[in-house]
């Protein structure tokens, strides 16, 4: 049981701190000609790659029981979060306005989430 919540503990903590180091890089070692790299190997890459991974074993572990399928909420509202606390927020501060987000971003984070579940939840099954 204590394993258990320290690997659940784990899973989140890993995907915040890659989430939190998208942010980092962005605002502290980027500059406006790096923005179509960082949004490639960011947002189109790493982020999506790990929130597919996160949910494999959140579906494979069967963390959290069937509360594991409000995760893919969870990842959808991080990874719009990622671009609206990057790309947006920029725009946001260069052109002194507010930009909504971008909720189909929260789309895509779910699918992919639930996808990754879904698979993790299939493996875990057929062993």
């Amino acid at each position: 049981m204590e394993h258990d919540i320290r690997n659940k503990i784990i899973i989140i903590l890993s995907y915040l701190l890659i989430w939190a180091l998208a942010m980092i890089v962005f605002w502290f070692f980027t500059s406006g000609s790096d923005a179509m790299g960082y949004s490639l190997m960011y947002l189109w890459i790493i982020l999506p790659v790990t929130t597919f991974v996160e949910s494999v074993l959140i579906g494979k572990n069967d963390f959290f029981g069937k509360g594991k399928w409000g995760f893919t909420l969870f990842f959808g509202l991080m990874y719009m979060l990622a671009e609206y606390g990057t790309f947006k927020m920029a725009n946001n501060i260069a052109s002194n306005k507010l930009n909504a987000p971008d909720f189909g971003m929260i789309v895509a984070g779910v699918i992919i989430s639930a996808i990754g579940i879904l698979l993790g939840s299939l493996w875990k099954k057929k062993h």
